[in-house]
């Protein structure tokens, strides 16, 4: 039986949900990214920010010389999660079998699934549809017999569109596309492949398998069986833990540990909160550090009895901070990662502290306030001096301040 696998695909998914949040931000020039540090990058971008010049990936500075109008919103990782939880809700209507593959990704195995939704086509359809009518995003989807030819038809027909690869067809469809659309072709390999005269997929289909094994090894092989459309990978639903993860990267890298404290108290603020709002306790805590030679240390603990505070979560990360911090060179960032979640009660201490119950009270009054005003009504007095100022600081509108909970 062929496979029959569609992929659905968000264009510019941050930017697209900030937009749902802010209606009035449609068809303006919006980036998404990180509001303060120097080498701070466009992490999302919308179609009219693309006209004017700016990419994803370019440094912030440059993207406001190219679009003096533009936009900047700092991410949202909580709203993103939600969103992308909501597509995925959608989805598994049509299918058990579902994989998302990063915000704004997801793949849907339909195979054996017509007798009881209908022809597969019809199926991409609906879901697009319903993702439209409910959560007001726009979907590109593309429909083959596999996941790589599936995901490559929906890159096609961004931002918005169905395309489907009829079974066989998948070297014709794929023989005109650009070689970096392949899975593996990264830039070191599209500069080698340009080196010898292959720009498009049907380039490799024409070289002996042998003859690209010399230039790329493995990846040869592997380079002309893709450019054929064979891709055997199953889709499988996420295996993994949940877990809350964030990353931050330091404005310059610093060995100051005052400024790393600082970094990791304001990931344990976002996490709590995260943590808050799904009703979830974490029963681990995970720091990892990478320094500016790109090695990395890291550390563990457990969290008894599992914690949503935000007090003992930063006490926490402070105490493998310092245990973590074995070298003299400066960090280039910091990651953390709350494992072992749970829901519901807890069993409490006998004697529990008046000081945990007050806590819990000020972190509920803390979430109540930022949701109804934005993340920026409350900021700790110690990290005041992080803030940017002054006349070089990015202009970030002020939506940005009064950002409201997207409702899913």
């Amino acid at each position: 039986m062929e496979r029959e696998i569609i992929h659905v695909d968000v264009a510019a998914f941050a930017v697209a949900v900030e937009q749902v949040v802010h209606p009035e931000l449609r068809h303006r020039p919006v980036v998404v990214a990180p509001v303060g540090p120097a080498r701070a990058f466009v992490m999302a971008l919308s179609r009219e920010a693309w006209q004017s010049g700016v990419r994803k990936g370019m440094a912030l500075g440059k993207a406001i010389r190219y679009c003096r109008g533009v936009t900047v919103l700092p991410p949202n990782e909580p709203l993103y999660a939600r969103a992308s939880s909501a597509i995925s809700r959608v989805l598994q209507r049509f299918s058990p079998t579902l994989e998302p593959a990063g915000y704004g990704h997801t793949f849907l195995d339909l195979t054996g699934t017509g007798r009881l939704f209908g022809p597969p086509r019809d199926v991409a359809w609906r879901a697009r549809n319903d993702i439209r009518r409910e959560l007001r995003l726009e979907t590109s989807v593309g429909l083959a017999s596999n996941k790589m030819v599936s995901r490559i038809a929906s890159v096609v027909m961004k931002p918005t569109g169905f395309h489907e690869v009829l079974p066989g067809d998948e070297p014709s469809f794929l023989a005109p596309l650009p070689v970096d659309l392949l899975p593996g072709v990264g830039p070191k390999t599209h500069q080698q492949l340009e080196e010898l005269n292959i720009r498009i997929i049907r380039d490799i289909v024409a070289v002996e398998a042998v003859h690209l094994a010399l230039a790329f090894g493995r990846l040869g092989f592997l380079l002309r069986q893709r450019a054929l459309g064979i891709d055997d990978t199953p889709v499988h639903p996420a295996l993994r833990t949940p877990a809350v993860e964030l990353e931050r990267s330091l404005p310059e890298d610093s060995n100051d540990f005052a400024v790393l404290r600082d970094s990791v108290l304001l990931m344990c603020e976002s996490a709590g909160e995260r943590l808050r709002s799904e009703k979830q306790r974490a029963g681990s805590l995970e720091l990892r550090i990478r320094y500016s030679d790109y090695r990395e240390g890291s550390g563990r603990m457990a969290l008894v009895p599992p914690s949503q505070s935000t007090a003992v979560l930063a006490e926490s990360a402070r105490k493998l901070l310092e245990k973590c911090l074995t070298r003299r060179t400066r960090v280039r960032s910091l990651r953390l990662r709350l494992g072992d979640l749970s829901r519901g009660a807890v069993q409490l201490e006998l004697f529990a502290k008046q000081a945990d119950q007050r806590q819990a009270r000020l972190d509920s009054a803390i979430d109540a306030l930022r949701t109804r005003f934005g993340p920026a009504v409350l900021q700790r007095c110690e990290l005041r001096s992080a803030a940017p100022a002054g006349p070089q600081a990015p202009r970030v509108s002020q939506l940005a301040a009064c950002r409201s909970s997207m409702v899913i």
